[in-house]
């Protein structure tokens, strides 16, 4: 098994003392017996050790509903002037959207997906309006955002000038759609100014060229998970890994805090196959996600054998 790059690497100790006195331990040979009973006591992931649901399509079209909110100002403020298109998931260039040309009305898009087979698991890909990287819109990361674009003379701003105001987002729907969504989906997006410093201050160049995944795990109960880690399928050691840490994504974190949240920042484009393992390093399950370059890619990992 390979792992990405890590900045600092914890341990885990437990005493019989923090256990105890009338604590009695017993230490099975065999380790995935270990493991049936680590999961049997923690509810969290106790769904592991069943068989996985089924859900059948109650019918061939399901209705989605996205809202679109900025990352760093919550949804109080609606994105607007957003165009989408529908993908299935092995389509990394979106040649062949099932639907395109989506328009927001007041940050939200509402469409229908086939739900034939196992349900949707494609992604909707969100690009937001261009804009001059002179425009006082992107404040003091304006020179940086102008600096990306080879072809522009920021002295003389044209065409070649121009930027998305939001990076564009691969949201992947998992799990797969199978009936009516009965609330939006919201989907954060990132600013375009604020990016290249959030992707610095993890010790990491922002290149455009390059995409980023945002990973979030949920337990068997549904929630977001903490203390859970990914992996990547390959060695990716040039790729800088993050993880939530009280509201800001931190290179210095092992693993996930409350929100369940991890990135993975500089990626090249292509398919990605991500692992995860909870606390006790049992595999809680796996997503496979296309990156795409200068995106960010959005996908919910949920418990699986």
């Amino acid at each position: 098994m390979t792992s990405t790059r890590r900045h600092t690497a914890g341990s885990f100790f437990l005493t019989l003392h923090a256990l105890g006195c009338a604590a009695i331990v017993e230490f099975p040979d065999d380790p995935q017996l270990v493991a049936r009973v680590e999961l049997a006591e923690d509810p969290s992931w106790r769904c592991l050790a069943q068989p996985p649901a089924v859900h059948p399509a109650d019918a061939p079209l399901a209705h989605v509903r996205v809202q679109a909110c900025d990352a760093l100002r919550g949804c109080a403020t609606p994105v607007t002037g957003l165009s989408a298109r529908l993908c299935n998931k092995l389509d990394a260039d979106c040649v062949s959207p099932l639907l395109k040309d989506l328009s927001d009305v007041a940050g939200s898009f509402e469409f229908d997906v086939p739900t034939a087979d196992s349900g949707f698991s494609g992604y909707l890909e969100v690009s937001a309006p261009l804009e001059l990287c002179t425009s006082e819109l992107f404040g003091e990361a304006s020179p940086l955002l102008c600096s990306l674009a080879p072809q522009c003379n920021p002295q003389a701003p044209d065409a070649s000038c121009r930027v998305p105001l939001y990076m564009r987002a691969l949201h992947f729907f998992n799990p797969p759609i199978t009936a009516d969504l009965p609330a939006p989906v919201v989907l954060s997006l990132q600013s375009s100014a604020a990016m290249p410093g959030i992707v610095r201050a993890s010790g990491s160049d922002f290149d455009p060229t390059l995409g980023n995944l945002l990973v979030a795990a949920q337990d068997c109960t549904g929630s977001r998970a903490a203390g859970v880690r990914y992996e990547l399928s390959d060695d990716y050691s040039p790729i800088t890994q993050l993880y939530m840490d009280n509201g800001v994504l931190n290179s210095a974190k092992g693993a996930t805090d409350a929100t369940g949240i991890g990135a993975f920042a500089g990626v090249a484009a292509g398919f990605l196959s991500v692992t995860a393992y909870n606390r006790a390093g049992t595999r809680i399950g796996g997503i496979g996600v296309q990156v795409a370059p200068g995106a960010i890619s959005y996908v919910t990992l949920e418990p699986a054998k």
